[in-house]
């Protein structure tokens, strides 16, 4: 797919910098970053935290101002991703050439 997935907050944050959040683009994850978020701790939750941070580009500390729904749809993301299904799908949108911007 050559159009890049994003993850659409619905409860926009503002970071520590003061820049607001509404729209992060998803980066696919390897199995490099299972490993690192493995080595940083043996918690599970922390580990999800971790993955969804690096999911999307963001701080621990930014991740933990997203609103409770915002947080669902996250993880959501991760599990889905983690089973090989179409992201595309799950965030309400075509994978077709010219669809519209993903949101959740």
């Amino acid at each position: 797919m050559s159009d890049t997935l994003a993850f659409t907050l619905k409860f926009p944050i503002q970071t520590a910098t003061g820049e607001t959040l509404s729209r992060l683009p998803i980066k696919r994850l390897k199995r490099k970053d299972i490993s690192a978020a493995q080595s940083g701790t043996k918690d599970e939750a922390m580990m999800e935290d971790l993955l969804i941070a690096k999911l999307l580009g963001i701080t621990l500390e930014d991740l933990g101002e997203f609103d409770i729904a915002d947080s669902k749809s996250a993880t959501e993301v991760l599990r889905e991703m983690a089973n090989g299904q179409d992201l595309a799908a799950l965030l309400g949108r075509s994978a077709a050439a010219g669809a519209e911007n993903a949101t959740v």
